[in-house]
């Protein structure tokens, strides 16, 4: 039986630590939090510029996001609810807060600002709507698969929206 000289053992154990150090970071599980921030980043990419090719990357395509009176089913659901109302609000700022977190699941909380119009008939005139939510998000095989929010949006009375 052949016997393996010092140079040989030693790339060897190189290429087994190497080998050893890929896979398990790659079959590592990102923390709840990290990918929370991953999925926030692309959420405010997605409602400030249009492009939804990073959030689209962390949600399933049969997601389901539980919303007030509402459910928005699978991705082109959701990419069609980001782009109406992309279309209908102007000076949105947004704030999302990562609150907790364990294995597959993490909470959120969403504050946002922004002028809506008070009659889809009659676009121009808006009133400053404040949202607050907590949202919760189930991860499953590396994708958000589900969501939950609930909270409150109120909006300007119509008589004092748009007063100069």
């Amino acid at each position: 039986m052949p016997t393996m000289n010092k140079r040989s053992t030693f790339t060897l154990a190189v290429l087994a630590t190497v080998l050893s150090l890929l896979i398990s970071c790659s079959a590592a599980p990102q923390s709840p939090e990290a990918f929370a921030n991953r999925f926030i980043e692309a959420e405010n990419k997605a409602w400030t510029t249009g492009d939804l090719s990073d959030l689209k990357a962390l949600e399933a395509d049969d997601i389901v996001y539980h919303l007030p009176g509402m459910e928005v089913k699978g991705w082109e659901g959701h990419e069609a609810y980001i782009k109406q109302g992309r279309a209908m609000v102007s000076n949105l700022k947004q704030d999302w807060k990562y609150l907790a977190g364990e294995g597959n699941l993490f909470v959120l909380s969403y504050d946002a600002t922004g002028d809506f119009p008070v009659d889809p008939a009659k676009p121009a005139v808006t009133a400053p709507t404040t949202s607050n939510f907590l949202a919760v998000f189930r991860i499953e095989n590396g994708k958000i698969a589900e969501g939950w929010m609930n909270g409150t949006s109120t909006a300007a009375p119509v008589a004092e929206a748009n007063k100069p």
